[in-house]
């Protein structure tokens, strides 16, 4: 279906809406409920298998790939957790959209969805630096990248820990990752060398 220009697919469309929603309740209440990742990873395995069954006379084929997205989808959000940064909502929403998109696509979203992560976390760690430090830290930090050295040493690190240990919600993260898969996806997998992705 063309949408502004841009062919999506129906898949496409649901993993964006079910995201956008997700982000939106991140948003407000920090929850991203199960009403709305249990009935979006299950419409992934029905729409998949009955859509993969019009083009290749397979049903199953399509069904069981989403449902291997959702459990890969799953196995990668849950383990490991790091600081327990992601709660299970996030998880059941990344396991919704694996699901929805399948395996591959699903890597993709996740690839994206890690370097938006770690620009926002740099983010927001650079901005807790207070304006007077900000010097002394870029000076501190290119010594430990070609140096080695502590840089915790002779610099306030307060803002910066706290600011390390402040939750992020993933809810509109997760929907711009997916948004960059789903306008991306092709781009990504030929510039890696997949040339048979279509």
């Amino acid at each position: 279906m063309m949408i502004m220009g841009l062919e999506l697919s129906v898949q496409d469309m649901v993993a964006l809406g079910a995201t956008a929603i997700g982000a939106g309740t991140d948003l407000t209440t920090r929850k991203i409920f199960n009403w709305l990742t249990f009935p979006t990873a299950v419409a992934g395995v029905a729409l998949n298998g009955y859509l993969n069954g019009i083009y290749t006379g397979f049903h199953q084929i399509g069904a069981v790939e989403a449902f291997c997205g959702w459990m890969v989808a799953a196995a990668i959000m849950m383990f490991p957790n790091p600081g327990k940064r992601m709660h299970f909502g996030d998880v059941k929403m990344m396991a919704a959209v694996g699901a929805v998109l399948g395996i591959t696509k699903f890597l993709i979203c996740m690839f994206y969805f890690s370097l938006v992560y770690g620009l926002v976390s740099m983010f927001l760690i650079l901005k807790s630096i207070p304006r007077e430090q900000i010097k002394g830290f870029w000076l501190l930090l290119k010594s430990f990248v070609f140096a080695g050295v502590n840089i915790s040493e002779g610099f306030d690190m307060t803002e910066v820990e706290k600011a390390k240990k402040k939750l992020i919600p993933l809810g509109p993260i997760i929907f711009t990752g997916t948004l960059l898969a789903v306008l991306l996806d092709k781009w990504t997998m030929h510039f890696l060398g997949f040339a048979w992705y279509q």
